[in-house]
């Protein structure tokens, strides 16, 4: 019984997880399209620091999803084993 909830609990999460990685990568395309329609006509020593500051950020957020997307990986891996736990486990 406690397996069949931590399994539903584990599903859950990572149907959430899922999610957000999917709206996360959409939103940053988004932002990254927006960039580069703006620094086509922005100039001078603003638009320098803040493609500066865009990078930056943008990188910090690519490296959020990619292990983001490893977590994911990994937590399917341990659900997958966790079912063939259970089901092995004889009154499952």
């Amino acid at each position: 019984m406690a397996e069949t909830i931590l399994l539903t609990t584990l599903d859950e999460y990572a149907r959430q997880l899922q999610t957000h990685l999917v709206a996360l990568r959409e939103r940053h395309h988004g932002l990254e399209a927006a960039w580069l329609r703006l620094r086509d006509v922005y100039e001078g020593e603003g638009a320098r620091i803040f493609s500066e500051a865009f990078e930056a950020a943008s990188a910090r957020l690519a490296d959020y999803a990619n292990h983001g997307a490893e977590i994911s990986r990994r937590l399917q891996t341990k659900i997958e084993d966790l079912r063939d736990f259970q089901s092995a486990e004889p009154g499952f």
